[in-house]
This record gives C-alpha cells, structure tokens and sequence, in this order.
C-alpha cells in the first residue's frame, strides 16, 4: 500500500504507466484478500478505493496511505491473533513477520540474532509469543542517530583544505579507544563522523556503506581518483567494526563455472553483455544494481513493444527452475540423514535423475521425515505441487512475475524519476536478486549447453508450465527440457 501511494504520484509526473498501477492494485487485492490480518471491513474498504486508478492527491489517494498508517501499528499483533486462532499458514507467517520487520528497517543479522535467542530460551515459544517480542523490539529500536566512522587510507582531495570536523591520525585513535574499539592495525590518516538513521548497529553499518560509495562515486567523478577507503566501518555503540563492502546479495550464474565459460574466448555478446549488467546486482549501490540488474534482464527478455514483458518471461523460467533446485538440495538432506533413501539415490548418475527418484519417493509418501524443520516445509512445498503441478506452477509464476515486475518499476523510478529513495528499493533488491541469478543461470545453460536463443529457452518453459499435470507429476523435473 506504501508502494501504491507512492507509484501514484510517479504516475501523475509520468514516471510509471496507467498499466504499471492498475497491475499493482490487482496484486494488492489478491494479497489483502488473502491475508488474515486484514478485517473483512479493511479488505471491503482497499477494494473500494482500486475500483479505478486512484488519482495522486485524490481521496482513494490518500485512504490508501491512511490505511497502510493504520495497519503497520498494530501488524504484529494481528499477527499474533491470527496465530493463536488457528488462522495462517507457516510460511505465510514468515514472509509477512520478516518482510514487515526488514522494511520497518531492521537489519537481517539482527532479526536472526534476536529470534535465534528465543529459540534457546528454557520453555518453548509459541508463535504469537514470538510477535508480540518482535512488536516490542519495534517500540523499543525507533529509529535513532548513529555515529559511524569512515577512516581513509590517505587524504582525499579538497580544493579548500579538509573540513574542520574531520579527524587526522591521533584523533582517529583517540575516537576509536573512546568507543571501545581496539586500533591495533588501524592504518588510517583522515576520517569522517557519519551520522546515520537506523534501529540497529547493523543497519547503521548498512546506510553508513551506501553513504560511502556516494562518496566514492562523486569523488571517481570530480578528480578521477577513487577513494582509498579503510575496508572497515566503526558504528558508535557496536563491539566490533563491520566490513565497509556489504555481504554478497546472492546472485549466482553457477552455470559459468560448470561450463567452464569464466574466460571462454567465445563468449555470446548478448549473453555476454548482460552477465556484464547483472553484476551491478550483486555488489553495486541500490540504485545501480536497481538499473543494471533490469538492464540484463530487459537486454534478452523484452518484446521490442513491450519492455515490462520481460518481467513475465523471466518469471516463467524461474519457475521452471524451481522444483529441480528444490529436489536437489532436498535429495542431499535426506540422504544424509536416512540410509533407505541413500540406498534409493547411490545409483542415480545425474541431478536429473536423483530428483525423479525423490519426487516419486515424496508421491508415495515413502520418504521419512526429515529431521530439520527446514527440510520439512521443503517437502510439503513439493508435495503440494506435485499433486497439482499445472495451477501450483502457475501461482509460484504469478508471485515471481510481480516481484521481477516491481523491479522494472523501481527502475523506471530511478532513471525517469531520479527516486534514489523509494520506499520499494531495499526490498526489490531482497527479493529479486537471487531470482534473477537463477534465471540468468538457466538462460546461460541454455545458451552454452542447449544451444537455445533465450526466448527459444522462455517458449520451452512456457509449454512445459502449460502441459504439467497431476497425471505426470514427475514432468516437473523436466520443465525446460519439454519437446
């Protein structure tokens, strides 16, 4: 809804399209009614206020921003109820808690450091108990100013001589002992105070980082030097400093090393180019990544008449991806924990076929059941697709097209509108990284191995979710190899 109100007034400067907000209404109505914490009242009402195109300043305009006020106060403890009323799904539960939490502005290390705490807590915590700790955790951490260091190895350029709030060598030192940071191997000559906006140490690391590269960047630009930065950050309040390059967004094409294509000199200039782009997605800036990450995927997947179209397609073979990925890292798991099922797959010569024989061992129901609760929500997430694969493949499509969809918006915000601080942009990077390495990496497969132009490779997929049935559940191992 934050979104929604959002795109509205992007859609009146001609940032985002007519069609861009009217897909997302129709998302957010299938999501609200689906979701329990809404009252039937709540639900009734946002369907009221998308029957068209809400108009920026308008009062559908703003009911929409006045309604998401209302239900981000007391989210968790809906949650709470839905929970101690039987009415939710577990991993309906944990996207919605987890989301709600990342996008109020606390970082994951602390998120999982917090609920891993309550997991060796002597009695065991119910899952209503659980959101009403989180609601305090968010009463408890506003956000609030940290200080956090940003020490150079050498001094940058100044026209005017450096500002007289820097710190030089020893007051560097001084800062860092006074804050309980120890300095040995601390090389450093100038530094700079940043005061950064978080509810945690961590995510003050987080904004302190991109806050850097800003720097960085300005500076490339302005003297064509970049700027030789200490590889450490030190948040005022923390016990130890955090690394200045953030942890990896998870964007893999494993596919170039399997295929040993690293530094093949025949490498395909489409394909090629947009390996080139979609690395802005795993370590550049938001902004960056928001713009060379669509940049790859709009490069082979777009209809010339319709860019958004490559959202759909990639979403497509994605999808298709997805229960081989599932069944192979499950078929590891339970061979590990049960030799029957070793037995099963010690003959299986192929990933291909250690999935079939773990699927049809789940249609049984001959597999044991696993003993980590990860693995087991794994296997109910198969179970349920391999008893319906045609509609249960097309939902899974519906929920990544919107995902790869927000991120063409995000990055028509970016580079038509110069929004660098949408309330989207942190959890379009979330949820669309590893997913667009999944499907860079088949489309790369396709390329190297099957000699498949990438929209040759999108028709194949398409036909494989189109002809996947309960009759042939184990077709679903096959999606992309359909002919």
């Amino acid at each position: 809804m934050e979104e929604l109100f959002e795109a509205c007034a992007a859609m009146r400067q001609g940032h985002l399209s007519d069609g861009a907000i009217k897909r997302m209404t129709s998302s957010l109505q299938k999501r609200v009614g689906a979701h329990p914490a809404f009252s039937d009242a709540e639900k009734a009402f946002l369907r009221e206020q998308v029957q068209q195109v809400p108009r920026a300043e308008g009062a559908a305009h703003y009911a929409i921003r006045d309604l998401a006020i209302r239900l981000s106060a007391d989210y968790l403890t809906r949650w709470a109820r839905c929970v101690d009323a039987g009415r939710f799904t577990v991993e309906h539960f944990a996207r919605s808690v987890a989301a709600h939490m990342l996008d109020a502005g606390f970082s994951g290390a602390y998120l999982h450091g917090f609920i891993k705490s309550w997991l060796k807590v002597p009695e065991p915590v119910t899952l209503a108990q659980l959101c009403e700790a989180l609601q305090s955790q968010m009463i408890a951490n506003p956000r609030r100013e940290f200080d956090v260091l940003l020490a150079f190895v050498t001094i940058p350029k100044f026209p005017n001589g450096m500002p007289d709030a820097w710190l030089q060598g020893p007051d560097i030192t001084a800062w860092l002992r006074a804050n309980g940071f120890a300095t040995a191997g601390v090389r450093a000559q100038a530094a700079m105070v940043l005061r950064m906006e978080a509810r945690d140490t961590i995510g003050a690391a987080q904004a302190a980082r991109s806050e850097s590269d800003r720097y960085s960047a300005r500076a490339l630009l302005a003297t064509g030097e970049a700027l030789n930065r200490v590889p450490w950050l030190w948040v005022k309040g923390d016990n130890a400093p955090a690394p200045l390059k953030e942890d990896a967004r998870g964007v893999g094409v494993k596919e170039l090393f399997r295929e040993d294509r690293v530094f093949s000199p025949d490498a395909n200039q489409s394909v090629d180019a947009a390996l080139e782009l979609l690395a802005h997605l795993e370590g550049s800036s938001p902004p960056a990544a928001i713009a060379g990450g669509w940049g790859a995927i709009e490069g082979l997947l777009a209809d010339p008449s319709d860019r958004a179209s490559a959202a759909d397609n990639l979403a497509t073979l994605v999808t298709c991806s997805f229960p081989r990925a599932e069944l192979t890292t499950l078929s590891y798991s339970a061979q590990a924990s049960h030799p029957d099922v070793n037995s099963h797959l010690a003959g299986a010569q192929t990933n291909r076929d250690r999935c079939r024989i773990l699927a049809q061992m789940i249609v049984d129901g001959r597999l044991p059941r696993m003993r980590s609760l990860a693995d087991q929500a794994a296997v109910e997430r198969m179970s349920k697709l391999l008893a319906n694969p045609g509609p249960e493949l097309r939902t899974i499509r519906e929920a990544i097209g919107d995902s790869f969809h927000r991120l063409y918006r995000q990055r028509n915000l970016v580079l038509h509108g110069g929004r660098l601080d949408s309330v989207a942009l942190a959890a379009s990077l979330r949820t669309v990284a590893k997913l667009a390495g999944a499907g860079m990496d088949r489309i790369t497969h396709g390329h190297y191995v099957q000699n498949l132009k990438p929209m040759e490779l999108v028709a194949k997929a398409n036909l494989g979710i189109a002809l996947a049935s309960r009759d042939n559940p184990l077709s679903c191992v096959d999606l992309l190899e359909t002919s």
